[in-house]
């Protein structure tokens, strides 16, 4: 299993795509602080108002899209792309047990979407703190603590949502349909909850609950510990129940 492990965390090293995404939103998340920091506060600017910590929170709130995005991107060139090269058949041919190839698979992926996602924050808070100051929290609240919070929670739902996508790659065997089935999937999930939600009044209770609605108020600066805890354990509950979905989409999967 480590052997599996040690095999594909080289072949996401060697994986283009990742390592485009990172470029592209280090080079994003550098841009949005310099043009706040040389926006003119005598014209409206920010300059007065934003800080590290500012830049920090509004990152957050744009990583929703970058996680959704970017995983459909990273699992269409690392997942499904691999059945059309082969690289699958031959890992399953060359004698490892399939339920232990598809896992260290998908913990692997995870663990690359993980990278992708705390990129775009941790650079935009960094950097906006150097030039604009780490900025102030309400008597009480720790800046250590408030930012240790934000990255576990965006660690956390992106292993959710990671798991989610792994399962749909692992299915599907193309790469154009694991982006676009996922892409669609993910911005019309909301919709589609809240239609469902009109027949059958459980389901917005199951939304209220689901990594879909969670995403959306994880930004959030005066959240409650119970909605940190929902925060974590619920993304790391679906991608457990995840993980196991797609090792039985891959088991009974016919491989050519």
């Amino acid at each position: 299993m480590l052997n599996l492990m040690r095999s594909e965390w080289y072949k996401l090293l060697r994986n283009r795509s990742f390592w485009l995404l990172l470029a592209v939103l280090t080079v994003s998340a550098a841009a949005y602080v310099l043009l706040t920091y040389l926006d003119d506060p005598d014209d409206g600017g920010a300059l007065t108002g934003a800080t590290g910590l500012d830049l920090l929170a509004a990152g957050m709130a744009g990583n929703n899209y970058i996680i959704k995005i970017g995983l459909c991107v990273l699992a269409g060139f690392y997942i499904s792309s691999e059945y059309a090269t082969g690289t699958i058949k031959r890992a399953v041919a060359s004698g490892h047990s399939r339920s232990k190839f598809i896992v260290a698979k998908l913990l692997v992926f995870i663990l690359g979407s993980m990278i992708v996602a705390v990129v775009f924050p941790t650079v935009i808070f960094i950097l906006g703190s150097s030039l604009l100051g780490i900025g102030d929290l309400p008597a009480g609240m720790s800046t250590a603590g408030y930012v240790l919070k934000c990255l576990a929670m965006t660690l956390a739902l992106t292993a959710g949502f990671a798991a989610v996508t792994g399962a749909i790659a692992t299915y599907l065997t193309d790469s154009g349909k694991t982006i676009g089935i996922a892409f669609v999937f993910y911005f019309f999930a909301d919709g589609l909850y809240l239609m469902a939600a009109k027949f059958a009044p459980f389901v917005r209770t199951l939304y209220e609950y689901s990594i879909f609605n969670l995403i959306n108020n994880y930004a959030e600066q005066f959240m409650t510990n119970a909605d940190f805890a929902r925060t974590i354990y619920i993304p790391v509950l679906v991608a457990v129940a995840f993980v196991g979905i797609g090792i039985a989409a891959f088991r009974r999967k016919e491989i050519k």
